[in-house]
């Protein structure tokens, strides 16, 4: 008698369980019949291409220069938008892509992009295209354009 008990327990437990998935399952969803006239539009897959887009692993330290000295740090997280490469060959290529977009980010800081309001739309708008013009050459996609996820700068 001693042995049935935890069976009994477990079948009540299974039972109770059972039940009550049942009981609480959300209901059948009704399908609304069409109304005379509308016109029902089917989604078009065949030329339709979901754009990839891809944030790089990690992020890019800019150092900022004054006098020969590290003045400030500017800490940039991009990412990748494409209509026709996906995203894995754009993960595949990501260190020969990070070598390039490091080279423009120095050379941006070099020239004064980083110092000032660095965040200006104007200023945005030369680092924009002069990483845009990395990642197009690197991937060989003119539909390929950069995203700027975060950017800081801190303080030496």
């Amino acid at each position: 008698m001693g042995k049935l008990i935890p069976v009994a327990v477990i079948l009540v437990t299974l039972l109770g369980g059972g039940a009550a998935g049942y009981v609480l399952k959300p209901p059948p969803a009704e399908e609304k019949p069409a109304e005379e006239g509308a016109h029902v539009a089917k989604p078009v897959k065949a030329d339709l291409v979901e754009p990839s887009a891809v944030t790089l692993r990690d992020p890019f330290v800019v150092p900022v220069l004054r006098n020969g000295h590290v003045w400030s740090n500017v800490i940039v997280t991009l990412g990748l938008r494409s209509e026709q490469t996906p995203e894995e060959k754009i993960l595949l290529r990501e260190p020969v892509l990070r070598d390039g977009l490091n080279q423009a980010l120095f050379l941006h800081g070099s020239l004064g992009g980083f110092d000032g309001d660095f965040t200006e739309p104007r200023a945005m708008e030369r680092l924009r295209k002069r990483l845009d013009e990395v990642v197009i050459r690197h991937l060989s996609d003119e539909t390929v354009r950069i995203l700027i996820v975060s950017l800081a700068r801190q303080s030496a």
